[in-house]
């Protein structure tokens, strides 16, 4: 049963989470977490046509984007939200001609070109089939976009401990040209750590390694789906090798979620042939996802939790030294291996490139942490994540 302070603990958390969702009320739609429509109008003969009027609506959430065509007969709609969209084309003196069915991807164009037929405003000329942006023609860019659908049917091998939740970028390897695994993945044979990392076009990665987020990836559930660009990609994110870039969930003139709980633990597993007795392990993950209308058409929310929680202990007898004080103080002077050699600690703050393709560090002088540097608290065993987003227009 919940404690009263437990249920005072939650309920502060869900408020906090709700009031820091609203403040942050508008999507920020210049982002390279966003797509785009682009395409040409023409007439029956094929000579283009200016000042057409274009409205694309977003199927979901029926927000509304306009512009019209330009003396070229061109027209491009940037700074799309991802999904599926219906393209209606407008103009004195002909047909209206709507496109359904348009699918805008992460940081991709697609192309819906227009050819409309003489007749009257009214009447209205409807294509269904599908457009989707299959092959990049306003750049040399070679990407991979991986689907929510893809990430959520096809089976994700973990491990155990700390690094055993289900991370989405390990399905970036579904990407031709990177390997390695997902620490140390590399793009089409660079060096280790060369990437970088984005979400919703922002970036999001640790400064000190390179492609590294900077407390874990994006929670699992939340992620709509992402872009693996790793040869030409724009000059915006030059400085990398790779990028990756991540399209959180948004949500929708409909009330959508999901709950999950992933459990594994020793009384699943059966005993090693070679050991007296299993090892104790429990590992579960659990969470959920929210979205819906705040005024429909117009403001959405989504918002997602998910938890991670790990235990376990070694089988047979195990030896625990505690630290001396002097080690407790960050006194490592006299901290030698069995050949009476100092082992040196290095200062993770230091991290820089060695010429060499890799990384160092620089020691600390005399082997001693400063003061200002340690801290009483201990490694926390449990991981939270959360992700909010609104959307308005």
């Amino acid at each position: 049963m919940m404690k009263t302070q437990d249920w005072g603990r939650w309920g502060c958390l869900m408020l906090a989470l709700l009031t820091l969702g609203l403040v942050s009320e508008r999507v920020a739609l210049a982002q390279a977490g966003t797509g785009s429509i682009r395409g040409l109008v023409t007439d029956a003969t094929g000579s283009v046509l200016p000042d057409v009027q274009i409205e694309a609506t977003n199927v979901a959430t029926q927000l509304k984007f306009t512009t019209t065509t330009t003396g070229a007969g061109i027209y491009t709609l940037s700074s799309l939200p991802i999904g599926v969209y219906t393209v209606v084309a407008k103009h004195a003196g002909f047909k209206q001609f709507v496109q359904e069915n348009v699918d805008v991807a992460t940081a991709s164009t697609t192309a819906v070109n227009i050819a409309l037929a003489l007749g009257e405003v009214s009447e209205t000329v409807t294509v269904t089939e599908s457009v989707a942006p299959l092959m990049q023609t306003d750049n040399a860019e070679v990407a991979t976009v991986v689907e929510n659908r893809v990430v959520m049917d096809l089976p994700l091998q973990v491990g155990s401990g700390g690094g055993g939740r289900r991370q989405v970028e390990s399905f970036i390897f579904l990407s031709p040209g990177v390997s390695g695994d997902w620490f140390t993945k590399t793009f089409n044979g660079s060096i280790d750590l060369s990437n970088m990392a984005q979400v919703d076009g922002i970036a999001w990665s640790n400064s000190e390694v390179p492609g590294r987020f900077f407390e874990g990836t994006p929670p699992f559930e939340a992620v709509q789906e992402f872009k693996v660009a790793n040869t030409l990609h724009p000059p915006e994110v030059g400085r990398a090798f790779g990028v990756t870039n991540y399209t959180l969930k948004s949500g929708t003139n409909r009330f959508h979620g999901n709950g999950f709980w992933f459990n594994r633990e020793d009384n699943f597993d059966a005993r090693g042939f070679f050991v007296d007795k299993k090892r104790h392990e429990i590992q579960n993950e659990f969470g959920g996802t929210l979205g819906g209308p705040i005024i429909k058409d117009k403001t959405f929310f989504f918002g997602s939790y998910s938890g991670f929680r790990f235990a376990t202990a070694g089988g047979g007898t195990q030896l625990i030294t505690l630290p001396p004080a002097d080690f407790r103080r960050g006194d490592f002077s006299r901290l030698k291996d069995d050949s009476g050699n100092l082992i040196q600690l290095h200062d993770p703050d230091t991290t820089h490139p060695d010429g060499k393709g890799g990384f160092i560090r620089d020691p600390f002088p005399g082997n001693i942490i400063p003061l200002s540097r340690l801290s009483a608290q201990q490694y926390p065993r449990e991981l939270c994540q959360s992700a909010r987003r609104t959307t308005r227009r």
